[in-house]
């Protein structure tokens, strides 16, 4: 996680200008969030799916000590990244009754556990697939017009940071578990598959606005918690062979 949290801000540091920033205002008006488990904010809490995380031991070393769907014991890159950015508060989970009114000013989170660049992950595990989640920013922004008129709208959009965290559901939740992908496309086929699932969805991003755009990279996706589950053979260290 800290490895992910010093690329995420030094990725909001390529991404925005420190010189603009005055009197401790935030660097950017808004953070908008895609994507999946890692950087879900608890939209799941109120999804009909088994993968959630509104219950202890997560949360535990959070704020209040409470689980809020967050897939961590304590705060995700993105929490640290709005706080890079000089915001009071992280955007809220759009499915939440926390979104609402001068709260999403300031930005929303879409991300939901077990989504992926590949819609048919997120359909497996009754997740909101990417192209929900971007059906949903247009709404968010047609309530960003209503607060803040078309003006105020398009600058917060345009000046907003947008992140994308997905992929890793694709192979470790899909593509290793399903032999209806895996037996029909090698992995660099299937990366090819994601590659433009990706390409699509930043073009539709652009399309509605967005001009400040970071994508993360995989993580070693044999670290992962679920990845040991799964694949370790009851060992608690990273799976080589998914990490290659």
């Amino acid at each position: 996680m800290r490895a992910s949290s010093e690329f995420l801000a030094t990725l909001v540091l390529v991404l925005v200008s420190v010189s603009s920033v005055a009197h401790g205002d935030p660097l950017v008006p808004a953070l908008i969030i895609f994507g999946d488990s890692v950087v879900d904010v608890g939209n799941n809490n109120n999804l009909n799916t088994l993968i959630k995380s509104n219950f202890p031991p997560y949360g535990r070393d959070f704020v209040n000590h409470r689980p809020t769907g967050r897939f961590c014991n304590g705060k995700l890159a993105t929490d640290f990244t709005a706080e890079y950015l000089g915001f009071t508060s992280y955007p809220p989970a759009y499915l939440s009754r926390d979104a609402i009114g001068n709260a999403l000013l300031t930005g929303a989170n879409f991300a939901s556990a077990a989504s992926g660049l590949f819609d048919s992950t997120a359909n497996l595990y009754r997740a909101i697939t990417l192209t929900q989640q971007l059906n949903y920013y247009r709404e968010y922004q047609t309530k960003l017009v209503n607060m803040a008129g078309n003006n105020g709208a398009n600058n917060i959009i345009s000046g907003a940071i947008h992140l994308l965290s997905a992929g890793s559901s694709d192979y470790i939740q899909n593509y290793y578990i399903n032999p209806l992908v895996s037996r029909i496309y090698t992995p660099d086929q299937f990366s090819d598959i994601l590659i433009r699932s990706y390409t699509t969805f930043i073009q539709n991003l652009y399309g509605l606005g967005a001009r400040r755009i970071g994508v993360t990279t995989l993580p070693p996706t044999g670290c992962l918690p679920a990845a040991i589950t799964l694949f370790g053979a009851g060992s608690n260290q990273c799976v080589a062979r998914l990490n290659q």
